[in-house]
């Protein structure tokens, strides 16, 4: 059965988030290529002094609320990134299936390329780059999705609607209610403010996008996956 794996990012969230829940904890950096499963993390946090039933309070409200992204003046992070573990190792044949719902389910054209025993899926275009890697693991198979955009993007999304809310303010304060000047500057910021609004709430439109796409295609990838291979064997008494 494929197990759910946090990213680095994920694994300092939840420990930071577990600390909270805990009042006061030091939390551990953790970093890990591969990620790491509920299991582990928990025995990495109890080692750490973490109480491991806060990580899973904490692993929980990630999975509920869709990430425990700190707040940000610009809103969330550019990179969406999911990562799977299925037990066994895949044959080339196998892993040429999984490219090939790549390809279907991903709208912009991709190369492939073989590295350290692993394959990735790539493709870029002006502001989206998506990867696709599956990649040995031990005994198991490692499968990352990630969508990144580009780090400029965010900028013009918030800045133009605030520059024309700029522009609407003082247009309506000094031309259309011939205001003193202290209320056009107030006017002037609350309109500015409100168009920066509509802009972040365009890029959480995108990046909800985003994350749907990731998951939905980690989730196929996983259950094809998990179909190709065979089960792993059970312990005989």
């Amino acid at each position: 059965m494929a197990e759910r794996r946090f990213t680095d990012r994920e694994i300092g969230l939840i420990l930071r988030r577990a600390v909270e829940l805990e009042e006061g904890t030091p939390s551990t950096a953790v970093s890990s290529g591969r990620g790491l499963n509920l299991k582990e993390l928990q025995e990495i946090a109890r080692e750490a002094g973490i109480d491991p039933v806060m990580v899973g309070r904490a692993a929980e409200e990630m999975e509920g609320r869709g990430g425990l992204e700190p707040l940000s003046l610009w809103g969330p992070a550019t990179v969406r990134r999911e990562v799977r573990t299925v037990p066994g190792e895949m044959a080339r044949e196998e892993v040429g299936e999984l490219m090939r719902i790549v390809d279907r389910e991903v709208e912009a054209q991709g190369t492939v390329v073989e590295a350290l025993g692993g394959v990735r899926w790539t493709s870029n275009t002006r502001f989206l780059s998506t990867q696709v890697s599956v990649e040995p693991s031990g005994e198991d198979t490692l499968l990352r999705v990630e969508e990144r955009y580009s780090d400029s993007i965010r900028g013009p999304l918030h800045g133009a609607p605030a520059g024309w809310g700029l522009i609407l303010g003082l247009a309506l304060g000094l031309e259309g209610l011939s205001l003193a000047l202290p209320l056009v500057i107030v006017l002037t910021a609350i309109t500015a403010m409100m168009g920066w609004a509509v802009g972040d709430l365009v890029w959480r439109g995108i990046s909800a996008g985003s994350r749907k796409r990731v998951r939905a295609l980690t989730g196929h990838l996983t259950e094809e996956a998990s179909r190709l291979l065979p089960p792993p064997p059970r312990d005989e008494d």
